[in-house]
């Protein structure tokens, strides 16, 4: 399971979002409701999947650079770590 999917599921409740305090105001029931994620929840897990996929991407990017080396070109390991850089601060921008 991805940690973004686990962050969901570990702050998503299973049951009733509904609230236990029930007031009457002007003789009717008001029942109140708690968001299931809050905002800044949701947003943190956006993060953290974006934080996978650019993961996941420099892991793909660095492999493919290093078959490359198998065939028509050579990219060195300071050349490598240098696009992986870049590629992660592309991304995080």
């Amino acid at each position: 399971m991805s940690k973004a999917r686990q962050f969901i599921k570990d702050y998503t409740r299973s049951c009733s979002n509904e609230l236990c305090a029930i007031e009457d105001r002007y003789g009717k029931k008001v029942i109140s409701y708690h968001e299931w994620l809050t905002p800044e929840q949701a947003l943190a897990a956006v993060e953290i999947a974006r934080e996978e996929v650019i993961d996941k991407a420099c892991k793909w990017l660095q492999g493919f650079m290093e078959c490359s080396n198998l065939f028509e070109y050579e990219v060195s390991e300071s050349e490598q770590k240098e696009v992986i850089n870049d590629f992660k601060q592309i991304m995080e921008e």
